[in-house]
């Protein structure tokens, strides 16, 4: 699964941050995360899409998984930004992505994630 890219379109809806987790978790297991990093991921994920619910006013969040041979980076995009003022549950959220994913990226259209693979 090197160099693989997986893209998928998600309704912008909190319904569907499950299938975000589960999806996440199914890269996770194919590339060979254990089941700690597996769920470290799903978490991550489940709280990124959060974030980006509430940043878009967009009907669709894109999510773009890319493999390489040492790490995982997951993209999730979305067009026009909702500018208003992050809350404290953001800031939580935030803070958990930072603790489970080795790097975290924030932007006003895109959260970048990246765990590498031991």
């Amino acid at each position: 699964m090197n160099n693989d890219t997986i893209v998928v379109s998600i309704p912008n809806k909190p319904d569907y941050t499950s299938l975000i987790r589960l999806i996440s978790s199914s890269i996770g297991n194919k590339i060979g995360y254990n089941i700690d990093e597996i769920e470290d991921l799903k978490v991550a994920m489940g709280e990124a899409s959060i974030l980006a619910h509430g940043k878009s006013s967009d009907e669709s969040i894109e999510i773009k998984f890319e493999i390489y041979k040492d790490k995982l980076e997951v993209s999730l995009s979305w067009g026009k930004a909702n500018m208003s003022e992050e809350s404290k549950e953001a800031t939580l959220g935030r803070m958990i992505i930072e603790s489970l994913m080795d790097e975290a990226y924030y932007t006003d259209e895109n959260i970048r994630l990246i765990k590498y693979i031991n």
